[in-house]
């Protein structure tokens, strides 16, 4: 066989498909599975019908996502401070909670389980004295 055989790499008369036949059947497929009429060769758009359906099941996925978006888990020795349009709500304890997502409700949580302290008059031993903090006011 020769190199510049125009059969070579090919079995039978067998040849790469047509684009334009692959992209007519890709689109009668899927015309069929959407209730489209899958005969005519014409290409035609989606009917009003379906577009509304598509849009009301993408209505419907982003509200799932923005529900679901409401879960948070609140950890032991933390509490959850549920917020109402910034007013305060309810605290939760820990566990996994749902609330309803923002913009309507947010959550803190908050570290109940931290020791907090603040050191006035010195600095981390007695021997570091700041007597400007270390002056206390009082009345008799």
């Amino acid at each position: 066989m020769a190199l510049n055989d125009p059969n070579w790499g090919k079995r039978g008369n067998e040849g790469p498909p047509d684009l334009d036949e692959l992209w007519r059947r890709l689109n009668q497929k899927l015309g069929s599975i959407f209730g489209g009429k899958g005969g005519g060769n014409v290409p035609q758009g989606p009917s009003a019908r379906q577009m509304g359906g598509g849009f009301g099941l993408l209505m419907i996925m982003v509200l799932l996502v923005w529900l679901a978006s409401g879960f948070y888990i609140v950890d032991e020795g933390q509490r959850g401070v549920v917020l109402r349009f910034g007013k305060f709500l309810e605290t939760n304890q820990p566990g996994p909670r749902w609330h309803l997502p923002w913009p309507v409700e947010s959550v803190e949580i908050v570290n109940v389980s931290e020791v907090r302290t603040v050191e006035v008059g010195y600095r981390n031993s007695v021997r570091t004295k700041v007597p400007n903090e270390s002056m206390m006011l009082t009345d008799v």
